[in-house]
């Protein structure tokens, strides 16, 4: 009997070992706007997604990223009924990275432009046309990659001065504050529906970047006056943003 015990418990222990490090490869697609892609820095060395990959592999994973990241893009934008040429970007990126050994994960930012008061398509949308837009993409992507996993994250706080041709100022500002409890909501909701499969990026980073323009690229507003707004993460708010994003990546490798 001790010798079967002992058999058993050596199983197990090779099961563990075995298992562990298919939870340390990890293949990532990025969806989101400028913020994502990494506008106003250097994108290939910068932008968040790439300080994702670089911290994760630090820390000894194998990880593939794709940064499909879109200046100016919005939910309606990444609606699969649209098929947009971004959509297909990223279903092309997906495709890919599908194929090799490991988790493949997406998360998604979006919100920023979806808030302006007129900035890019379907802006301003309405808290409730952003959640179902969100649900949509989440769904659609979901189905096509059995086995993938989503996280959807906040969009950033950004400075009431924005204004860069598009318009967000205070009220586009106010606007994305509603998104925040919508997608409380919804990821509330997907853990009960889609146990395991949709997780909320950390709650953090918007009250994290909240009046820090020490993180921010200083840009002229179109307001005039000599007055700044603050939208786009410079390289230290790019690591910090990036951090946020692999901790929460992690943690969903290590369910």
């Amino acid at each position: 009997m001790k010798r079967i015990v002992l058999l058993a418990v050596s199983f197990l222990m090779v099961m563990a070992v075995s298992a562990e490090p298919s939870k340390r490869k990890v293949n990532i697609v990025f969806i989101g706007n400028s913020i994502t892609y990494g506008a106003e820095i250097n994108h290939n060395t910068e932008a968040p997604p790439v300080r994702v990959g670089e911290q994760l592999a630090a820390e000894g994973y194998e990880v593939n990223v794709r940064n499909c990241g879109v200046s100016g893009s919005t939910t309606v934008d990444w609606l699969p009924e649209r098929n947009s040429r971004i959509f297909q970007y990223m279903i092309g990126a997906a495709d890919e990275l599908a194929q090799k050994e490991g988790v493949l994960i997406f998360t998604m930012m979006l919100g920023t432009n979806d808030s302006a008061i007129d900035c890019c398509t379907g802006s301003p949308v309405a808290p409730a046309d952003y959640i179902a837009n969100v649900r949509k993409i989440v769904d659609y992507l979901l189905d096509r990659y059995p086995g993938s996993k989503f996280i959807i994250n906040y969009p950033l706080w950004y400075h009431p001065h924005t204004y860069n041709g598009a318009r967000y100022l205070h009220t586009g500002l106010a606007r994305l504050r509603t998104y925040l409890p919508e997608i409380d909501a919804l990821c509330k909701e997907y853990r009960k529906v889609k146990p395991q499969r949709v997780f909320q990026g950390s709650r953090k980073t918007f009250r994290a970047f909240e009046n820090r323009t020490d993180l921010f690229v200083t840009e002229n507003s179109a307001l005039g006056q000599g007055l700044k707004f603050y939208l786009h993460p410079n390289p230290q708010g790019a690591i910090i943003l990036a951090h946020f994003w692999a901790e929460s990546i992690k943690k969903v490798l290590s369910k």
